[in-house]
């Protein structure tokens, strides 16, 4: 293929929620969201490569066969997941039959499903296992001259993944009937998430796009108490974790701090008159994808989404053993059940709550067993796109303290930030 005219990645889609779901799950990989009515106004030559994902209505590509046609055929890289509604590709020869798996519930009889890798293996093949690829189907094509089968059925029926690597013109098409991005988006069907994690960063190697890992860690100094200040282990853990830590200054806040870092981390005791000073730039953080991790009790809620901070009775003492609720991101699944302690001081981790804003994830309980508050919850920034980052909120004590026991001393902070890192580059799903 020619050289593609540009770095970046574009997925069109219908406004079907599956397909956008999946584009959030994966947006670290792709740079543009398009509205499939809206593409008469888009340059495509400006991209690398450009996704039309599966639950796509068969019909609304037909308006705009000749700008896909234009680009792919104008050395373009366009991946299609269509099952059989591909009747506007130019691709003389090819042909689709409809069919499917034999038995629909293979996977529930441990049965191994009759797809399998093409000879000789497509070099694809090396990231994605044929794992990745197996699931139900939408028809097959044969394989025109100038294709290459990349997964096919094994009884010779057809091919399910083709690529056609040189096109006239020096394009490249991926066609599939397979349909990752929908049961994905339903999050169902686990091989399917397994599919678009090993697919979108073949693509972005395959194009020679470098995405940032995503490893920026800054801890905003609040407070001059040395323990507060630098906590001394805390560039141990997170190195080990990948990621590189700076120390900054509070009063040192704003876009240019902003702009150097992926994840920012708040120690509880801090000034929030000049926080709420700065709230447009931590929101323009998080609308670009960036990560906040809170440590707070607000008095005054210096971000909009933030709530008062309420503490739960302290009598009898259980009120205040936080306790795992959800840990679907196994942030406290390896601390011990002594993680909420802190030199022997039972109940300092957190001793309230407040309210999460509508979609966070509630992870752990504070408070009566019968009556239970979130004292850590975790939310993604809404935006028009779903490209906003993450908020960790932990409405408690600065969480570098904890665990100082258990199997895995001081670890809660880096696993929080490893969580928030997966999350941002889609190798876990929220």
């Amino acid at each position: 293929m020619a050289e593609a005219p540009g770095k970046r990645v574009a997925y069109i889609h219908w406004g079907n929620s599956w397909q956008l779901r999946s584009f959030q799950d994966f947006r670290h990989y792709i740079d543009d969201l398009i509205y499939i009515h809206d593409l008469p106004k888009v340059d495509l030559s400006s991209y690398a490569a450009v996704v039309m994902p599966d639950a796509m209505d068969a019909a609304a590509a037909l308006p705009h066969a000749q700008q896909l046609n234009g680009y792919l055929y104008g050395g373009g890289f366009l991946v299609v997941c269509l099952q059989g509604h591909a009747d506007w590709l130019d691709i003389p020869g090819l042909e689709w039959t409809p069919g499917n798996c034999r038995d629909w519930l293979w996977w529930t009889k441990g049965e191994k499903l009759e797809v399998k890798f093409s000879e000789p293996h497509h070099p694809i093949t090396e990231s994605m296992p044929l794992s990745h690829m197996s699931w139900h189907w939408g028809g097959s094509y044969n394989v025109p001259e100038g294709a290459r089968s990349i997964l096919e059925i094994d009884d010779g029926r057809g091919s399910l993944f083709l690529d056609f690597p040189s096109l006239p013109g020096g394009g490249r098409l991926l066609l599939t009937t397979l349909d990752p991005h929908s049961h994905n988006g339903q999050r169902f069907m686990p091989a399917t998430t397994r599919f678009l994690q090993s697919f979108y960063p073949w693509l972005n190697r395959e194009l020679g796009i470098e995405r940032p890992q995503r490893s920026r860690f800054t801890y905003l100094q609040c407070s001059h108490v040395p323990s507060e200040w630098h906590p001394e282990w805390i560039e141990e853990s997170l190195g080990q974790a990948g990621f590189e830590t700076q120390f900054t200054p509070l009063y040192q806040l704003g876009p240019e701090l902003l702009g150097a870092t992926d994840t920012l981390y708040l120690p509880s005791s801090h000034d929030e008159f000049f926080l709420k000073s700065r709230a447009e730039d931590l929101l323009a953080f998080l609308e670009r994808g960036g990560n906040l991790i809170l440590c707070a009790e607000p008095c005054q809620p210096w971000l909009p989404f933030m709530a008062l901070f309420h503490a739960v009775p302290p009598r009898p003492f259980t009120n205040i053993k936080v306790r795992p609720r959800d840990d679907r991101f196994g942030i406290f699944s390896d601390l011990g059940d002594g993680f909420d302690g802190w030199q022997g001081v039972f109940g300092q981790y957190a001793r309230g709550w407040t309210d999460p804003p509508p979609g966070a994830i509630w992870l752990t309980d504070i408070g009566p067993a019968h009556d239970p508050k979130p004292a850590d919850w975790i939310w993604q920034y809404p935006t028009a796109t779903g490209q906003g980052g993450y908020v960790f909120m932990h409405n408690g004590d600065n969480m570098t303290r904890y665990p100082d026991h258990g199997p895995k001393k001081e670890a809660l902070v880096a696993n929080i930030a490893v969580a928030l890192r997966k999350l941002s580059i889609g190798e876990m799903l929220f």
